[in-house]
């Protein structure tokens, strides 16, 4: 009673025949001759679409809307009028399209025809893919394979499968395979199906399996890749002398090496240090901590006359003789990397000078500041920390994430 006095009072309009206040209240709601807002229809299974009835008092004058077929019967194909310019052309100039598209694209066109089907699978439309950060399954890598793709980025991907699963399936032609450039880098991959993959391979040319774990039976799978050039086996776990022996006595095209922070044992080190391949240009040898010493500079400086980038960080117990023996054997040497060596005398790296090819030293945590401005002053014709990280037979450096070893493989989407 009070509120409906404090109303009145008010001076405020009241409908008096339902008591609801209208101030506020746009005018087209308080109009009684607007239309009423049919219901949205109800949405009918096609059985039920004949018995349907709009006679309610909310839908009149509501009519239906007719939904297209999703497919054309054959009548209603022989009534259409134009000329399939498509079809028309040669298989070489639809196959020019096709390239221009990406591969998921690709995917899709297969199923438009046969005769496009049968132009998909053409082996030129495969040569590189880029399937990094994905997860995919031992079927799927078996059929990438099977297109005979040359170019295969799977960086950061993970392929789920167990030890029954395999990739050598019934539809996979051994003759298709033709990998010649593979980046696994980061990857997720089961030693049985790196082993089944790597079975299949005799043609690559540049490698990195950085942070995989490797058997020995993979190893020897790799060494029969005699043409292999480039070796990225950062962080790989389980590598062995037994494992390298038929990778440094098979790859006798081998130029860039990279075996940094692998964790080798002692055995594993004399070994590689004695059979290293005269070929190689570039080497990264660093994290060895206690495990390489002077021994096996010396065998490296004597075996490898054409190195042009070493590293050798984190070898803590390398010393002055090092140094030596690197000034007096590589020539030819470009870049040099002994950051945290700490065993080396700082005095004595003034003696890389007389190496004129030398372009760049990393001394990383060696020198305090004001002794690095003398260093750079007795060297100037070198750069010095200039490169923090290393690129020896990395596939990516820097920001070029969209291509492996200078060749793009990932496509931007039509």
């Amino acid at each position: 009673m009070g509120v409906s006095l404090i109303i009145s009072e008010s001076g405020e309009d009241t409908d008096s025949s339902d008591g609801i206040i209208h101030e506020n209240t746009p005018a087209s709601a308080i109009n009684r001759d607007t239309p009423t807002i049919p219901l949205a229809p109800r949405i009918l299974k096609p059985s039920q679409r004949n018995n349907c009835s709009f006679s309610s008092p909310n839908t009149e004058g509501f009519k239906p809307i007719k939904l297209s077929k999703k497919f054309r019967s054959k009548e209603e194909c022989k009534e259409i009028s134009g000329s399939d310019y498509i079809n028309k052309l040669l298989d070489e100039n639809i196959l020019n399209i096709f390239h221009l598209l990406p591969r998921f694209t690709l995917a899709k066109c297969a199923r438009v025809c046969r005769r496009w089907s049968h132009l998909v699978k053409q082996k030129s439309l495969w040569r590189k893919i880029d399937l990094s950060n994905n997860t995919i399954t031992p079927s799927t890598l078996s059929n990438i394979v099977n297109r005979g793709v040359k170019i295969l980025r799977l960086a950061k991907s993970e392929i789920l499968g167990s030890v029954n699963e395999s990739i050598l399936g019934n539809q996979l032609n051994i003759s298709n395979v033709a990998i010649q450039y593979l980046d696994l880098s980061m990857a997720i991959v089961p030693p049985e199906i790196l082993e089944q993959l790597f079975s299949l391979c005799h043609n690559i040319k540049k490698l990195s399996l950085e942070n995989c774990k490797l058997t020995d039976s993979i190893c020897r799978y790799i060494g029969q890749n005699s043409e292999i050039e480039s070796l990225n086996l950062t962080m790989c776990q389980g590598i062995t002398h037994h494992g390298m022996e038929p990778i440094l006595n098979n790859c006798n095209q081998l130029e860039c090496l990279n075996i940094s922070w692998t964790w080798l044992n002692k055995e594993t080190i004399e070994y590689i240090s004695n059979n290293l391949p005269n070929r190689l240009v570039k080497l990264n040898w660093s994290g060895c901590r206690e495990n390489i010493t002077d021994n096996e500079i010396m065998k490296i400086t004597d075996r490898c006359k054409r190195l042009k980038e070493l590293d050798l960080s984190d070898s803590t117990v390398i010393t002055c003789l090092s140094v030596h023996l690197i000034a007096s054997n590589l020539h030819q040497l470009e870049h040099l990397a002994l950051s945290r060596c700490y065993s080396i005398i700082p005095t004595t790296i003034p003696v890389l000078s007389q190496l004129e090819s030398l372009s760049a030293l990393e001394v990383f945590g060696m020198l305090r500041e004001v002794y690095l401005t003398h260093l750079q002053e007795s060297m100037p014709s070198i750069e010095i920390n200039s490169y923090p990280f290393s690129s020896v037979a990395r596939p990516t450096t820097g920001v070029r994430r969209t291509s492996i070893w200078g060749i793009r493989v990932r496509e931007s989407a039509v």
